[in-house]
């Protein structure tokens, strides 16, 4: 749980770190609405998408999402292919799907160009490995993090996550190094839920070191931070952190009032998931004081939504798996153009080089001024042949995959049976070709004796 707390704003911290200029929302709806540019569209949907993951639109963000990695497809930009993807695994994240995330994650790294976009995905690796316990994993990506020289939001962002695994290995005195470094960052903290996921990673901190006075002076002011940002979500999940440090120092009457506090947040903003959370803390409050109706009433309480959770859950891969096999489809549909495009372009080469060809056999056949070797018509005529069954295949490739249910062996047999055909028909023309050549040779040097011997009657004469 201690992993989870933090998910929700590390990775919309995480989401700013590629430099990006800020979009208003209506700016970023005209944008899409309006534009005609597939580039300026890409900007809007990035912007209006970010905002819709960020507030558990998932839905609309997954139908954005598909459209901003047609227009990377289409314009077969890398860049924008890897926001597209970081996007999908940020919305993934939230939605604690670290399966796809990681996925995701990976696709945007293979399409990152610059040393601080690999860099900044490392990040977001590395945090999917911490929230699911793997720190180990989680500090081979931040190492590869480290060798990138970076300032600013991605600087803080490195010792942030640094110090959350520190936490994690239960390491307060090297994690609270790590956020004094964050805090000498020079760079003003404008993003709230940043501040408070810092603020309670300091509380944290102090708690594992033992001392109890600092830890609880920064877990209230994590919540009187988040109630004054009116940050319900972080409400609920940092406050749920502070009942267990008040349980653990024995101050159960702190706790259960927190903790109704928080139940009552939970069930106003129909997060089920902190009411589950909430209701599980509850139940040992209770269970501390021997109140047998409330301690079954929050038990089946959090049975109940764990379920609705689970069902969610359920759910939720089940649309991730189509959503993956949508953007499978719209890259198949996307090389299937590319593909087309390209046979029809070297269609019509084949066909201006077999023009070409058989205009220069044709010249040389019926040009009456000089006298042309077989030798160079049976050249160009094997030329032709080569140009016709490239022709042929580029032309008839599609209908032959279609009936051999791309066989190899059955389009081989079928490009076969086609050279069968046209040897013969080159031979026959190769034949007819010749022959006109020598008749037209033969009448060429014809011409030219009839030429010499009547200048030299002429000479005779005079």
């Amino acid at each position: 749980m201690r992993n989870y707390v933090v998910i929700f704003y590390v990775i919309i911290i995480s989401s700013n770190l590629s430099a990006q200029t800020y979009i208003p929302l209506d700016s970023a709806r005209k944008l899409i609405r309006l534009t005609e540019n597939p580039e300026e569209r890409f900007r809007g949907m990035r912007a209006l998408d970010r905002f819709y993951y960020t507030t558990a639109m998932f839905d609309s963000s997954s139908a954005l999402q598909k459209q901003m990695v047609a227009i990377a497809n289409d314009l077969n930009r890398d860049s924008m292919m890897m926001m597209a993807y970081r996007a999908i695994g940020n919305r993934y994240l939230i939605k604690t799907d670290y399966n796809f995330s990681l996925v995701s994650y990976s696709k945007a790294l293979e399409h990152a160009e610059t040393d601080n976009q690999k860099a900044s995905l490392y990040g977001n690796l590395a945090y999917v490995y911490i929230v699911t316990g793997n720190n180990e994993v989680a500090l081979s990506y931040l190492q590869k993090m480290k060798k990138v020289n970076q300032t600013g939001q991605d600087l803080f962002f490195r010792n942030l996550l640094y110090g959350i695994v520190n936490n994690n290995l239960n390491r307060p005195d090297s994690a609270l190094f790590y956020f004094r470094k964050a805090e000498d960052v020079p760079v003003k903290m404008t993003d709230a839920l940043l501040s408070s996921v810092f603020m309670l990673q300091m509380g944290r901190a102090f708690e594992l070191s033992g001392d109890a006075d600092l830890a609880d002076t920064w877990y209230k002011k994590t919540l009187t931070f988040c109630r004054e940002k009116n940050l319900v979500s972080s409400l609920i999940r940092h406050g749920d952190v502070y009942c267990g440090f008040l349980l653990r120092s024995g101050k159960y009457e702190e706790a259960k009032l927190l903790a109704l506090q928080n139940f009552s947040i939970a069930k106003k903003a129909g997060i089920n998931e902190g009411i589950s959370t909430v209701a599980s803390t509850l139940r040992k409050i209770y269970i501390h004081y021997a109140i047998q109706d409330s301690i079954i009433y929050y038990a089946q309480l959090q049975i109940d939504y764990t379920d609705s959770v689970t069902n969610q859950r359920k759910q939720a891969e089940f649309q991730n798996i189509t959503f993956s096999q949508q953007l499978r489809e719209i890259d198949e549909q996307t090389k299937a153009r590319e593909t087309a495009e390209a046979r029809q372009r070297n269609i019509q080469y084949a066909l201006i080089a077999v023009g070409i060809i058989t205009f220069l056999i044709l010249y040389l056949l019926l040009s009456r001024s000089f006298i042309t070797n077989t030798r160079l018509i049976e050249f160009f005529g094997v030329i032709a042949l080569l140009l016709v069954f490239e022709f042929l295949n580029l032309l008839l490739h599609p209908f032959l995959e279609r009936v051999s249910n791309h066989s190899p062996v059955l389009m081989l047999l079928a490009l076969v049976c086609i050279a069968a055909l046209l040897v013969p028909l080159h031979h026959r023309v190769e034949k007819w070709a010749t022959s006109k050549l020598v008749e037209k040779n033969r009448k060429i040097r014809l011409a030219a004796a009839k030429r010499t011997i009547e200048k030299l009657e002429n000479e005779k004469t005079v």
